[in-house]
Order: structure tokens, then sequence, then C-alpha cells
């Protein structure tokens, strides 16, 4: 399928998500994302920030946070800059598909945990799927579903452009477990 882009990715980050996104479908037989970008408050102190670092240390400690919610497996997120939201985040949030098969109370569990981290001084915007684009983030992910993996790879893949990143390729992932040893052998995966 050839997508027509606006934007163009980042080969370095491209490559950071497929290896973390092949990590995930790997470990977990059905995954269900959540998009959520994150910002702060114009005409606030962190809005007013100079540098990353503030943001970046509200990251890690709202992905702390998400990370200890039973059906939260994992996440990805990138730093970007521009003029109307200064430094904000574009994070994925992964869910276990065998715990949970709704995102929406993980997404407002997201949002309430980063206006607390950030003193009210941030919100967030739940990124939803729209008629128009061509990959749809409710669609839940199967290790054994080629179709499904390429949809999340599309819908992730806007994380990665080389645009607003202002030459920090500033991002961060969840370390991924090893698979457990009881459970159900898994077939290989046929790519046609």
């Amino acid at each position: 399928m050839n997508i027509e882009r606006s934007w163009t990715p980042d080969w370095f980050l491209e490559s950071v998500l497929n290896w973390h996104t092949d990590s995930m479908i790997n470990r977990y037989a059905c995954l269900r994302a959540i998009r959520i970008d994150l910002f702060y408050k114009n005409g606030t102190p962190r809005y007013a920030q100079p540098r990353h670092h503030q943001l970046e240390l509200d990251i890690q400690l709202l992905m702390k946070n998400m990370m200890s919610l039973r059906a939260v497996v994992g996440y990805f997120w990138v730093i970007e800059w521009t003029e109307d939201h200064r430094y904000h985040a574009h994070a994925v949030f992964w869910l276990d598909g065998n715990r949970t098969q709704i995102t929406y109370p993980w997404a407002a569990k997201a949002g309430e945990l980063w206006s607390n981290i950030t003193d009210r001084e941030g919100w967030h915007h739940r990124c939803e799927y729209k008629e128009h684009y061509r990959a749809n983030l409710n669609i839940p992910v199967h290790y054994n579903d080629p179709g499904s993996i390429t949809n999340i790879r599309q819908v992730l893949a806007y994380m990665t452009k080389i645009q607003q990143k202002e030459g920090l390729l500033l991002h961060g992932c969840n370390e991924v477990p090893e698979r457990p040893l009881t459970g159900r052998p898994r077939l290989p995966l046929r790519l046609n």
C-alpha cells in the first residue's frame, strides 16, 4: 500500500518504534493502543520552559504511574517543539488486550495523571480514529494478524516524523519482558 505523507519519517526513530512494536507484539497475543498528545497550557511556567528537561521528567513520571496499572503493559513517547505548543509529546500506551477491550478509561486515567503531575499546568489530547484516516487506532493488534500489525504501524508512524524535532530525537519506551514459558505455543506468522 502506497501512502502519501506530508511529513518525512526519521529513519532512526522509525527503526526504534518498529523494533519496540515488534517486541510488544511478540510478547503479547493481543494489544490495544492509546495515542495521547501531552502539552502544557499557554502562559504557565512549564509552557515557558526554554528546554525540554521538565517535560521529559513529567513524561517519565506519567509512564511510571501508567505502568503500575494492571492493563497497561507498555509505552513509547517522543518530544517535539512547535511555536504554538512549545515542547510537547506524542505517546502511545499499550494495553493487554486479554485484560481489557476498552481504551477510554485508560486514556482518561492518563489525562488525570498528567494533570496531577503537572500541577494542573498540563493538558492532553486523546487521538481518535476519523473516517478519512487510512489506518484505525481502534483495531486490536493480534500477533498472528499481519493486517492488524500493518495498521498499527501506519497509526504510529506519525510519531517518527523528522519535522518538529528541532534536531533532537528525544524518545523513550519500556523494556519489554520475555514471553513466559507457560501458555500455548505460537505458530510462525506467514506474511503473504
